[in-house]
């Protein structure tokens, strides 16, 4: 198994045909497919089914695709470590966040390591929390900042706890029963929320007070529609206290002043072990740790 050979399978599935991948990786149709063909040759299975729809892969190339992008992604950051220690600056961090709004400490101390580090390039893109740990997993994030995941989900990584968001329930301005104050009555309302009710701060409240949960419940995983149906619609949604203290939010939702505690938000930094780290990305992750816990030495959740 060559890298040129991960190379051509992951540029075909990401363009969807061999044409645009010749093009994106310069090389030409035939070779491309010739190291397909030899990589399938190696494994004993066939990788992709060409059909009236495109290239799709099978089971057999969904499972190599994986390992593809984090071998690929390891070797990328090989290179960058070696640079490093070479003398040369630079080098390349994303991270991962979840749509709830980061702490103003996190976004500051992303400005003063960018100050400090101007040639090293920071990409920060936000996705669901199931999204920002499949991506750690297949190496396309180096950190993630979320305040979800199952220990299940986190096996393999590193997780430290780095501060925690008050979190409210909410409905919309002028809503009927706005008044009401105890899970047990707002669970015969509609719900909406932004990951499914198992894998929500809801779901563990619900069941902390022993109340079961309501029966209808839509799960809505963009940001912009998830205010929008919040906002006009006579569902309970949940937030955090910072997200609703904003303007734009202040003015279309009401909190309900509930009897139970409504969970917090606890964000965690997560990444895989230090030594997997590139150097800088190791010294992102102590920065921002330290900016928390006045410590570079933390115990992982």
């Amino acid at each position: 198994m060559k890298l040129h050979q991960l190379r051509a399978l992951l540029a075909i599935c990401e363009s969807g045909s061999i044409q645009e991948a010749s093009r994106t990786l310069h090389i030409s149709q035939p070779s491309l497919s010739r190291s397909i063909k030899e990589l399938e040759t190696e494994l004993g299975v066939k990788l992709l089914v060409r059909s009236n729809r495109g290239i799709t892969l099978t089971v057999f190339g969904e499972h190599l695709l994986i390992r593809a992008r984090l071998i690929l992604e390891e070797v990328r950051r090989a290179k960058a470590e070696i640079e490093t220690l070479k003398g040369c600056t630079g080098g390349h961090i994303t991270i991962g966040v979840s749509p709830v709004t980061p702490s103003s400490r996190f976004v500051q101390c992303l400005a003063r390591f960018n100050a400090r580090n101007p040639k090293v390039t920071i990409r920060v893109e936000e996705l669901r929390p199931t999204k920002l740990i499949e991506g750690l997993r297949e190496g396309r994030l180096d950190l993630v900042l979320t305040s979800h995941g199952g220990a299940g989900q986190l096996e393999g990584f590193r997780a430290v706890e780095l501060y925690l968001q008050p979190g409210a329930l909410a409905v919309r301005k002028g809503h009927p029963q706005r008044h009401l104050n105890s899970l047990a009555e707002l669970r015969e309302l509609p719900w909406v929320l932004p990951d499914v009710f198992e894998d929500s701060p809801v779901n563990t409240l619900f069941r902390q007070i022993g109340i079961a949960p309501p029966d209808n419940v839509m799960v809505c995983s963009s940001l912009v529609m998830y205010l929008e149906l919040a906002a006009s619609t006579d569902a309970v949604s949940f937030w955090s206290m910072r997200h609703l203290a904003s303007s734009h939010l202040a003015e279309k939702l009401d909190v309900i002043n509930v009897l139970e505690p409504v969970p917090a938000f606890a964000f965690s930094l997560i990444s895989r072990e230090a030594e997997s780290l590139t150097r800088e990305t190791n010294s992102l992750a102590e920065d921002i740790i330290y900016e928390f816990h006045g410590s570079r030495s933390v115990v992982s959740l």
